[in-house]
């Protein structure tokens, strides 16, 4: 159906029932139908909203009013006309640049937020060549064909649904092909995502070509500190249609826990069990929520590292490779406002080489803090390394 705002009928799809709605925003080159494989899967549980951006899919084409402001008050309006009183916003690449600024005024409603391969809130500045091939690059089949095989996917699309991004790349206006490499792409959002107070789940492909997972470990990770992220393996930028049954599960776990008010660590001490439980599985997807992706900690090889997600996910993987036991337990715990000094009797069990296994243990400090989602992670592990 078609619902009038802002002087445009935006196309919307619905699916299930509820009263937590799912509200998803497609990528640049796509539509509401983007959404199908993954709704399907949620639907009997959550009321599922798939809007058209203007321009894309069924939605009415205006000629101008293409940049992330216009995109984000169409989708504020639909949720406005529908009256959703309870809703999670999803959003794709350019969605997910869109669905950062409306999280960032903090709506009445809102209760979380999850970014499918964002793009980041930080500009791209293009060069006119690139701009112009990105702007041609939905013109014809082939060319849409030669980005779905060479810049949008890893795993192979099925001949149906190959076939729909290529219906849905051609029927773009072309406003909305020219909008985004024009306009939208190098909008500058960085300050206003600082506002983010929901919980947030980032998902991304580990062979994405467009947003990959480094960018954004380095260029929105930092801009909103309790956001955690899940590498989904062996999947490109169109994972909603690569892999739909991976994230229909993310996205079914991530509302579970907001429904069930867990989606954060409630308090310092249920965040040094979460770093004790997750290490000790070899979890790095939690482990590395269990930081603040402005964290400082020094590692066993005493390099320290500070607010670089990419670097503490390497550590991580590389700390917890040999599957390493430890006990942290809580000696002191001293608050000041947000913060929380965290005072810690640690053990560390390591199997060796020769199946011996070797027993380290010490005391450390933390630097608990709580963020703008409520949830308390460490901002700051054994600063003084004290062992």
């Amino acid at each position: 159906m078609k619902i009038k705002v802002n002087d445009t009928g935006i196309n919307v799809q619905q699916q299930g029932s509820g009263e937590l709605a799912l509200v998803f925003l497609h990528y640049y080159g796509g539509s509401s139908r983007t959404w199908e494989s993954v709704t399907s899967q949620l639907a009997d549980h959550y009321r599922t909203v798939a809007i058209d951006h203007r321009g894309w899919g069924l939605s009415d084409a205006p000629e101008s009013g293409y940049r992330i402001e216009d995109l984000a008050r169409d989708a504020e309006g639909v949720i406005s006309a529908l009256k959703l009183k309870r809703y999670i916003l999803v959003g794709h690449s350019m969605g997910g640049k869109v669905a950062q600024l409306m999280a960032s005024r903090r709506p009445e409603g809102l209760e979380g937020l999850i970014l499918i391969a964002p793009s980041p809130p930080s500009p791209m500045v293009l060069s006119s060549d690139d701009r112009d091939r990105l702007s041609s690059a939905y013109n014809s089949r082939e060319s849409v064909g030669f980005v779905i095989d060479n810049v949008l996917t890893a795993r192979p699309l099925s001949p149906a649904l190959r076939e729909q991004v290529i219906e849905d790349s051609l029927r773009a206006s072309a406003g909305a092909k020219a909008g985004w490499p024009g306009i939208a792409i190098s909008e500058d959002i960085t300050r206003e995502v600082a506002s983010i107070n929901v919980p947030v789940r980032v998902i991304s492909g580990e062979l994405d070509r467009v947003d990959t997972p480094e960018t954004l470990q380095r260029e929105l990770l930092p801009r909103i500190p309790h956001a955690s992220m899940i590498i989904i393996p062996d999947t490109g930028h169109l994972s909603p249609l690569e892999s739909p049954g991976e994230i229909a599960r993310c996205i079914s776990s991530f509302t579970a826990l907001i429904e069930k008010s867990a989606a954060v660590y409630r308090s310092p001490a249920e965040t040094i069990a979460a770093f004790d439980e997750s290490f000790n599985a070899g979890k790095i997807d939690t482990l590395m929520s269990v930081f603040s992706n402005r964290g400082t900690m020094k590692m066993t090889n005493d390099v320290v590292i500070e607010s670089d997600p990419q670097a503490f996910r390497m550590a991580l993987t590389a700390l917890t490779a040999s599957r390493p036991v430890i006990k942290n337990q809580i000696r002191a715990l001293i608050p000041s406002g947000d913060l929380v000094l965290a005072i810690i009797d640690w053990s560390l069990t390591t199997t060796l080489q020769d199946g011996t296994q070797r027993r380290d243990h010490g005391i450390a400090t933390q630097v608990i803090e709580q963020g703008a989602d409520k949830g308390w992670r460490i901002r700051i592990s054994n600063p003084s390394g004290i062992v």
